[in-house]
């Protein structure tokens, strides 16, 4: 009998998170064998974002930063694991319910908190590790991929260990990216902020680079954003600070969420001349020590050379189902979504990879896929919003790539993702509601500790 080949026998994976994990996971388990399966992640441990290791305080943000190509300020004493420190902070723990988070058959441990810390998270990744076949995938460590760009039909990847210094040139038929989209921090250039920078230095930073409250103590702080990370810093932030003023598009809304802290609009203008603010109703708030931007962050991919792919950083371009280059499907990105649940989408996106670069599932035409981009494009508009897959879109997503593979019948052999059962889409659909009750509960928690003198802790 004759063995079958795939499609692309040789594949490199890049990023050692949960989504690449995923992406190893689903390539490891086709029945169709792959020659070579290597997976790189450039620090000296997988985890990705949920490895809390290296010191924040040795790097800072260019500011303003509306560049995916932009460079951090990095410390001359900096050590490799300094420089690529993971944005978690201290007390970081999820927005979501731990059994919405689940790759298939995976589970929490029993006594995880609802809200796992990041350091759960870390070990929940660990125990994912463990399902994947040793034998059929090369992981390697403190590895940095430098360039990664396609020759005569060929991807030719240079890597860096990041230990020797050591240069290796490699060749593959096909590219996974996983490196997420948590490490460009965007901070918009607004009038008067670069010249705060300039006369107060020290006084602006990113949600990457915040670690815990204390050095905000006493501090009259502006907090630009009110997403995820802005939500947790503003309330951890009133443990110590003097006051905690959070910039948001809609004030009226947001203070009927209720929170301790001072609301304003969007600022239009710095002046570190006062310290001052101005926002774009006209309100004037003076004698700001610090602003901490929760603006999200760029996509980024420097050792990518494919033109095109990305431009202002906002999203990326010409890829098909969030996934696949159109013009050329063997390099495919895994997680490009936002406002998801990573693990279950990495799954369910990495499983119509591996089917496909086994050479079982079979893409449509390049016209098709053309065609079905455009049209999502044309929904959601050239903006960020293109990876933004709220409830119920992410369901519904995953629901439909498994529909693809379904359509094929090839849910088996093979990795099978997350199937969104009634009882699991509950549980989503109530993520909501459910987090605005902790946030709540988190606010009295600081309320009390502020009253007794205490440092921030979870509850």
């Amino acid at each position: 009998m004759t063995k079958q080949q795939p499609l692309y026998e040789r594949v490199a994976i890049i990023g050692g998170g949960p989504t690449g994990l995923a992406a190893a996971k689903a390539l490891a388990l086709e029945p169709v064998k792959f020659s070579k399966i290597d997976l790189f992640e450039r620090r000296d441990r997988l985890g990705g974002l949920w490895y809390h290791q290296g010191d924040k305080s040795l790097s800072a943000p260019p500011v303003p930063n509306i560049s995916p190509l932009a460079q951090e300020h990095v410390s001359e004493s900096a050590t490799t694991q300094d420089e690529y420190f993971s944005a978690v902070y201290e007390f970081m723990e999820t927005n979501v319910d731990h059994r919405i988070m689940e790759y298939q058959g995976v589970t929490f441990p029993p006594d995880s908190r609802k809200y796992p810390t990041r350091a759960e998270v870390l070990d929940y990744v660990d125990l994912y590790v463990e399902t994947i076949p040793k034998d059929d995938v090369s992981i390697h460590l403190n590895t940095n991929v430098i360039s990664v760009e396609k020759v005569d039909e060929v991807w030719n990847v240079q890597i860096e260990d990041t230990v020797t210094n050591k240069v290796t040139d490699l060749e593959y038929d096909a590219i996974i990216i996983a490196n997420g989209h948590f490490s460009v921090p965007y901070i918009p250039d607004v009038p008067g902020l670069a010249a705060w920078n300039q006369h107060r230095p020290n006084t602006i930073t990113h949600s990457k680079y915040y670690e815990n409250p204390k050095p905000y103590k006493d501090k009259r702080v502006l907090v630009v954003g009110n997403f995820a990370s802005g939500i947790d810093v503003s309330i951890q932030l009133g443990v110590c600070a003097k006051e905690v003023i959070v910039s948001v598009r809609d004030v009226e809304a947001t203070k009927q969420a209720g929170g301790p802290c001072k609301y304003i609009g969007v600022v239009e203008e710095y002046n570190y001349e006062d310290k001052s603010v101005r926002t774009v109703d006209g309100e004037m708030v003076k004698d700001i020590d610090n602003v901490i931007f929760c603006t999200g962050y760029l996509y980024s991919i420097p050792f990518l050379k494919l033109e095109g792919i990305i431009t202002d950083g906002f999203r990326v371009h010409n890829v098909y189902k969030q996934i696949f280059n159109i013009s050329d499907p063997s390099i495919s990105f895994v997680a490009l979504l936002r406002d998801v649940l990573p693990m279950p989408i990495a799954e369910s996106q990495s499983a119509l990879i591996a089917r496909v670069y086994s050479g079982r599932y079979q893409l449509p035409s390049e016209h098709e896929r053309q065609k079905s981009y455009d049209e999502e494009l044309e929904a959601t508009g050239p903006s960020k919003a293109f990876h933004s897959f709220n409830y119920p879109k992410d369901v519904n997503y995953c629901q439909m790539l498994q529909k693809l593979i379904d359509e094929q019948d090839l849910r088996t052999p093979g990795l099978v993702a997350p199937i969104w059962n009634e009882e699991i889409q509950q549980v989503r659909s109530l993520t909501k509601p459910d987090k605005i009750a902790r946030l709540q509960d988190l606010v009295l928690h600081v309320v009390k500790l502020r009253a007794e003198g205490k440092d921030f802790s979870l509850l």
